[in-house]
């Protein structure tokens, strides 16, 4: 049980850097960092699928009423908790044995950089494509997409260092 007490403390401390902290954090229009999806990434593996989905919409849900975003985060969010099993189980090949968070500790640090990464870009794509909703700009979404995306993959690296690391 504390397990899931720390995990749901984890996820409310995201949720609350995000919307404080980090939806205030636009450098040139270009960069917006979203931590708030490690909280996604972090879920129990033996979670079954549509709890995973429904956590990833829930905390969509939270994020798209901060910030008066109606279903775009939500998508987001919903896209890399139905992926993030597929990613595992891509990468690991012991799946049966793996329990608790998917964490550096869990599956390697090389393995989980590399779902990282993937579930960075997915999720950035969905938001930034959902929010420009044309391709006029699309130069301009493509760097948010991938500046946006550098920056988050970073700051949710460090993150991780330092829960591996206390």
């Amino acid at each position: 049980m504390s397990d899931w007490l720390k995990y749901i403390s984890i996820c409310i401390l995201l949720l609350f850097l995000q919307v404080l902290l980090f939806d205030n954090l636009h450098w040139l229009g270009l960069v917006h960092p979203f931590i708030y999806i490690w909280a996604i990434i972090l879920l129990p593996i033996e979670l079954p699928r549509w709890a995973q989905m429904l956590i990833g919409a829930t905390v969509g849900m939270v994020m798209d009423l901060f910030t008066h975003a109606p279903g775009i985060h939500m998508a987001g969010c919903v896209m890399i908790a139905y992926l993030r099993p597929l990613l595992v189980a891509g990468v690991v090949q012991d799946i049966d044995r793996l329990k608790g968070a998917v964490t550096s500790d869990t599956i390697g640090m090389g393995n989980w950089m590399r779902i990282l990464a993937i579930l960075v870009a997915v999720h950035h794509i969905i938001v930034f494509m959902l929010e420009a909703f044309t391709f006029a700009h699309f130069g301009f979404t493509l760097l948010q997409i991938i500046l946006s995306g550098v920056f988050s993959y970073t700051l949710i690296l460090m993150l991780e260092y330092v829960r591996k690391n206390a």
